[in-house]
């Protein structure tokens, strides 16, 4: 038997801003990165609020959260009671958000009502029940009902001031999600067509975007598709892009996106070069109008280029060839035993992760 399960209520379109108003709680507490709360967004979201409620603002997340800020939060949140947590910023917050909530409710915090409001379009973590936080060297998910937002509200606006290389990156994320949820092992015709309607509008849209950040109807288009692929990779499961960026990102601190978009050629033509493995991408091919898994993977190097996106990981200044050698044998561990790699379309040896890496740093 398969589910497919939607927890989170959705508030988009225009003018969802107008949701906040109707909201009836009396300590709100806003979770959002500094910039966010010096750039004055924080307060253009707040003055949505009703006037009864007493606000709080907790702005230290920082990119790939790590479990010592997570800490931290538990104890503020522990602190303040708030009845409402919104989680208003990109991924890194809104996961930061859900953790400090489950490490908070195991401490007999009783739940808020939790309301996630992404400021970039891409990683869907306002409606999943994922949560990535970094331990170490290694980028950790956490998987867990528990974790997904009640309410998640999109509002394009707030996406107006990010810049052209970080909207490339968070949309590439969300198109990672797409495919992988669709190859998943735990894929069902629910998850996919929700994929194939993800990469349609990411194809479309998101070189739209990159061009012109004004582009307003595209913004929301691609605010929607990856709310939709968070969705998606929920039900479905991820698979290795994800383990392998996971893995690198937590040792070399590149961003994620940009990660997964140089990686996804190597690990789209490492599962299609065996033919147990490519009836899936043929089948994703065809609904996108392509013949074959090939022709996906010429679109999707194509589709990388337009967007100036590296060929290899050798291209990124922050990976040094040496440092990267000597880290390879511990990140494959890693990505093996990463939670996103069970549901890989194929199965992967610490040899085959390796060699992937290898392929894509040289390029």
């Amino acid at each position: 038997m398969k589910e497919f399960k939607l927890k989170t209520e959705l508030f988009f379109g225009m003018q969802a801003i107008q949701h906040l108003g109707t909201l009836d709680y009396s300590q709100v507490l806003v979770i959002t990165d500094d910039f966010l709360a010096k750039s004055g967004m924080v307060h253009k979201m707040i003055q949505y609020l009703p006037q009864k409620a007493a606000h709080h603002i907790y702005s230290n997340v920082k990119p790939d959260p790590s479990q010592e800020l997570v800490d931290e939060g538990v104890e503020m949140i522990c602190d303040v009671k708030p009845d409402l947590v919104i989680s208003f910023g990109g991924g890194s917050c809104i996961d930061a958000t859900k953790a400090i909530l489950y490490f908070a409710h195991e401490r007999g915090l009783k739940k808020p009502y939790f309301l996630a409001i992404p400021t970039t379009a891409g990683t869907g973590s306002e409606v999943t029940n994922f949560a990535i936080i970094t331990r170490g060297p290694n980028k950790i998910a956490l998987i867990d009902d528990f974790l997904a937002p009640d309410g998640a509200l999109l509002e394009a606006d707030f996406t107006r001031s990010v810049p052209p290389r970080i909207t490339v990156d968070t949309g590439l994320d969300a198109l990672s999600h797409a495919l992988e949820s669709y190859v998943s092992i735990e894929a069902t015709s629910f998850s996919q067509a929700l994929s194939v309607k993800v990469l349609r509008t990411i194809f479309e849209d998101l070189p739209v975007v990159y061009r012109d950040g004004m582009a307003m109807r595209s913004r929301e288009r691609m605010m929607e598709a990856a709310c939709a692929a968070g969705i998606a990779f929920t039900n479905a499961g991820l698979g290795i892009n994800h383990s392998l960026a996971h893995a690198l990102g937590g040792r070399f601190h590149v961003a994620h996106g940009r990660l997964i978009a140089v990686l996804m050629p190597y690990v789209i033509a490492f599962h299609i070069s065996d033919s147990n493995y490519v009836k899936p991408y043929n089948q994703l091919a065809r609904e996108l109008g392509l013949a074959d898994a090939r022709a996906l993977l010429e679109k999707i190097v194509q589709f990388l280029r337009t967007l100036d996106v590296e060929a290899s990981l050798s291209e990124l200044s922050c990976i040094d060839a040496t440092t990267f050698e000597n880290e390879l044998v511990a990140m494959a561990q890693a990505a093996q035993h990463d939670r996103c790699t069970p549901t890989n379309v194929r199965y992967v040896s610490q040899q085959d992760l390796i060699n992937i890496y290898r392929l894509a740093f040289r390029g």
